[in-house]
């Protein structure tokens, strides 16, 4: 048998024996499994690597490596735009930390999908977000700043700003368009999202309205694969 049938064979048996272990739960070390496995510390790291490819367990540096589990993170019409909303009704604990809210001129790229005038200024609003303290998402929404007065003043960490929109300013906001591609973010993202590391991410582009059909924010959101499992939700319509 060569070291790569070894090594996924292993992976394999580990992959069926992790199915009931409690996420969190602590994974044997490559020490511990090139003993049990009789292979070397090399074929055993690579079991482990196979592993965390398949978004299984993740290695932290220094502690040791651990049983993952990906938040379903459903994006549906009827579902509100909102991430810390749709992380909780996922059964996971959301946060969020402010990086940056200021105003100036949207460009070109920005004004299309917001169907803005040259010139026109709006909020920009920069956003981390976790789950289950554990960092998965970065998030850059540009929103008209003439309709949202003193919006730098009402946001804030641990602030949703769709139900800011909705409680101070009283606009209720839908989705409009949602896309998602997978992209390899850029060196300031990737040091927020993962220390650095500039593998692919979700990369999701997204358009939300008010009730009236105005387009209220345009944003691009950097999510982490390995701690959310985008799923997207079609219902039929029924008269």
């Amino acid at each position: 048998m060569t070291t790569a049938q070894l090594y996924l064979e292993m992976a394999d048996r580990l992959e069926n024996e992790l199915q009931p272990v409690p996420v969190g739960s602590r994974v044997p070390s490559e020490h511990a499994l090139a003993a049990r496995f009789q292979v070397s510390r090399p074929t055993a790291r690579a079991a482990l690597q196979e592993l965390e490819r398949r978004l299984l367990v993740r290695r932290v540096q220094g502690r040791g490596t651990f049983r993952r589990g990906r938040v379903e993170y459903l994006i549906a019409a009827h579902r509100a735009p909102s991430f810390s909303e749709t992380v909780r009704r996922a059964g996971a604990e959301p946060g969020s930390r402010l990086l940056a809210c200021g105003v100036r001129r949207a460009v070109e790229q920005e004004r299309r999908p917001l169907e803005l005038a040259a010139g026109t200024a709006v909020w920009a609003v920069e956003r981390l977000f976790t789950v289950n303290g554990e960092i998965a998402a970065f998030a850059t929404s540009l929103l008209p700043h003439r309709p949202l007065p003193g919006l730098d003043g009402v946001l804030g960490d641990e602030v949703s700003l769709h139900r800011a929109l909705a409680r101070r300013y009283g606009l209720a906001v839908g989705r409009h368009r949602y896309r998602l591609g997978l992209n390899v973010p850029p060196p300031a993202v990737a040091g927020h999202l993962a220390g650095g590391d500039r593998s692919p991410v979700w990369l999701a582009e997204s358009v939300n309205r008010t009730a009236r059909g105005h387009r209220i924010e345009y944003a691009r959101t950097y999510l982490r694969p390995d701690v959310l499992d985008v799923v997207f939700e079609i219902e039929e319509e029924t008269s």
